[in-house]
């Protein structure tokens, strides 16, 4: 009793991360590092679904209608 608790003794992890297979930032314009990262973040989700956009479009968060102006805007085919 009266000992302090660390940082180490609750063995905290950072939340896994997903990479993106992007450059860094520095090393295109945000705009198309964000258009990268956001073209594989829906194409996994339609991966994951079997290309059911309905359910790739609740995977990410977005409605449908959000998902399907955001896969034209980045050249995806539906």
């Amino acid at each position: 009793s009266g000992a302090t608790i660390t940082r180490e003794d609750l063995q905290l992890n950072p939340p896994p991360c997903h990479a993106v297979d992007a450059p860094p930032p520095g090393q295109l314009p945000l705009q198309e590092y964000l258009d990268q990262a956001e073209r594989q973040a829906i194409q996994e989700a339609l991966q994951k679904t079997r290309y059911n956009r309905t359910a790739a479009a609740r995977l990410l968060g977005v409605t449908f209608r959000s998902l399907r102006y955001r896969m034209e805007r980045l050249g995806l085919k539906d």
